[in-house]
C-alpha cells in the first residue's frame, strides 16, 4: 500500500461539506453596499465566501446559510449586526 493512501479516502471527501452563505438584498433600496461590506467582514472573519443575490422583494435582506434562513430583515425591521452573522457561522462551522 501505497503510504499516501493513509492520508484520505473517496468517502472522507464526500464527508466534508462547505457552507453555503448568501445574502438576498433589495435592489431597490441599494442594499447592496451593506451586502458587499457583510459579506467582506465574513470572509475576513471566518475564510467564508458569500454569494450577493439581488431581490425584487422590497426591503429585503435576508442572510441564508445551506438554505436555512439565519437572519432576516423582513421579520426583524432591521439590519444584522455583522458580529451577529458572523457569531452565528462559528457557531454552525
Amino acid at each position: 500500500m501505497l503510504p499516501w493512501n493513509n492520508l484520505f479516502t473517496l468517502s472522507d471527501l464526500n464527508k466534508k461539506s462547505v457552507m453555503t452563505l448568501s445574502i438576498e438584498y433589495c435592489i431597490t433600496c441599494n442594499y447592496r453596499p451593506m451586502a458587499a461590506s457583510l459579506a467582506m467582514v465574513v470572509k475576513k472573519e471566518t475564510g467564508m465566501d458569500t454569494v450577493l443575490n439581488g431581490s425584487n422583494k422590497t426591503g429585503a435582506f435576508e442572510v441564508i446559510l445551506d438554505g436555512t434562513l439565519i437572519f432576516s430583515k423582513l421579520h426583524s425591521n432591521r439590519f444584522p449586526a455583522h458580529s451577529e452573522i458572523v457569531d452565528a457561522l462559528k457557531r454552525k462551522g
